[in-house]
């Protein structure tokens, strides 16, 4: 047999991949298959490259999957349902399957549902209520009146879901709970309703939360509330609550409420509102929406009650105004509502460059992931979903604040994206990150923020693009040593 050695040179993401191999002339099936191999390679690395983005949704109007015609005919004719009112805030998502949150902003009536998951009807994309019908009553204090976001945990299946209780910003309903339910089987497994000296039933709008795992489990539930300028911690052992305020919860001052979008500027005078857990579960960064500084407070000042506001502290000041927050393994990402784009911090590099630590770090790292003036505007809640993927609701919620609705165009209001950033959640394997052989003790011990489990470091980790290819080329080498 004539046997040809060759020498082949890709270049993948700006990095070159040099390929050997045997071309056996009187087997071209050989050389075949070895060409396959480096092709499936090729293609997967180019196809997951940083910062990639794809338009996942894209709707003018939410629809919904009603029980009958004559149930949406009903609503309709008693205004129960008006389309343009419904608006896209909180996404996560659980094993493939996409959760979204529509608040019953601004007004008394026309927004049937709250929480919904994405399903195909005939082609379409529509919200079926999450985990029913039953759960989006309004009025009905057993159901869920107002919801902003909610988090899943990927290590339990369960969905923790914040209920302001309040609609319109004004209409008092109920008190402000926190519903838990099991996505693998899509009960509810827990209620907590918030005491009026922790949350005020008239006052309160519970924006975003983010869980703290301790030793394994998840213990607490941070969450801003935006109307009071606060941050509530719910004790989930304990089934207690109590709250901390400081001067960074509220709005910033300095004209910073007004966030000019394509040229037009809005007044948006909102206290505290994204919240993002650090990846070893010893900070919390938060944000007021009228500003533009990031903050950050120790998670020991939070789980102790006593602790008042110790440790809290102003990290830098972001490229633009934002709404959300998400921190993945290395970096922290937020949506930079002047410029309709999605930003992150790259805080490796600062710790790198600053050789100090969390607690001392100064956010100056700041790249722009991906934006569009058409449409990225106001880029809000983001989620991971495992693979890779940071998913973000755009919703041009400015025209639909200042328009009291969305307005009857073609173009689409609403979207969700997902982008490339090869990362993972905070809470990605936070059962195992975070245990220990004994129990861990919470405030003011141990270093940064008292959770003694072992950090494992983002830089150390290796990608899944690299896991994959260097899996795949030995797989591929060794059947092919086998048919040769």
């Amino acid at each position: 047999r004539k046997i040809t050695e060759y020498k082949q040179t890709e270049e993948i993401s700006g990095v070159k991949i040099i390929f050997w191999g045997n071309e056996v002339r009187d087997h071209e099936r050989h050389s075949g298959f070895l060409s396959a191999c480096f092709f499936l390679i090729i293609t997967y690395a180019r196809a997951q490259k940083f910062g990639d983005a794809v338009l996942m949704y894209q709707w003018n109007r939410l629809e919904f999957d009603w029980q009958s015609n004559a149930q949406k005919e009903d609503a309709l004719l008693n205004e129960t349902y008006i389309p343009e009112r419904s608006l896209l805030a909180g996404v996560k998502l659980y094993k493939g399957q996409v959760y979204l949150t529509t608040p019953r902003w601004r007004w008394p009536n026309g927004i049937p549902v709250v929480l919904a998951r994405v399903v195909k009807v005939n082609n379409k994309d529509i919200l079926r209520p999450y985990p029913n019908w039953e759960a989006q009553k309004q009025g009905d204090c057993n159901a869920l009146q107002y919801v902003q976001s909610m988090e899943i945990d990927p290590n339990t299946g369960l969905m923790y879901v914040i209920d302001t209780g309040r609609i319109a910003h004004s209409i008092n309903l109920c008190p402000a709970k926190i519903v838990v339910y099991d996505l693998k089987n899509d009960n509810m497994v827990d209620k907590y309703e918030f005491p009026d000296s922790v949350v005020n039933s008239s006052s309160c709008f519970l924006n975003d939360l983010v869980l703290d795992y301790i030793d394994g489990v998840a213990s607490y539930v941070y969450i801003s509330n935006t109307f009071e300028s606060t941050i509530v911690v719910y004790n989930i052992r304990a089934r207690s609550s109590y709250k901390i305020a400081h001067p960074t919860m509220g709005p910033e001052g300095n004209n910073s409420e007004y966030i000019t979008i394509n040229g037009v500027t809005y007044n948006f005078p909102m206290p505290v509102n994204g919240i993002a857990m650090s990846y070893d579960f010893n900070y919390v960064y938060y944000s007021s929406l009228a500003g533009y500084n990031l903050h950050q407070v120790p998670t020991a000042t939070l789980r102790n009650i006593n602790a008042g506001t110790a440790g809290i502290r102003t990290v830098g000041r972001k490229t633009s105004q934002t709404d959300g927050l998400a921190h993945g393994e290395k970096y922290l990402y937020y949506g930079a509502i002047g410029l309709s784009a999605v930003y992150y911090w790259d805080k490796v590099k600062d710790l790198y460059d600053q050789k100090i630590s969390e607690g001392q770090v100064k956010m100056i790292t700041q790249v722009e992931l991906k934006g569009d003036n058409r449409t990225m505007e106001w880029p809000d809640t983001f989620a991971f979903d495992g693979e890779g993927w940071l998913w973000v609701v755009t919703s041009r919620l400015q025209v639909y604040w200042m328009q009291s609705g969305l307005p009857e165009t073609g173009d689409p209001y609403l979207r969700i994206w997902k982008i490339y950033v090869n990362e993972s959640s905070y809470l990605d394997k936070a059962d195992l990150r975070t245990k220990t052989s004994s129990a861990v003790t919470t405030a003011g011990t141990g270093n940064n923020g008292g959770n003694n489990a072992r950090t494992i470091f983002p830089f150390m980790m290796e990608t899944r693009a690299s896991l994959f290819l260097i899996v795949f080329i030995s797989l591929c080498t060794f059947i092919t040593s086998l048919v040769i």
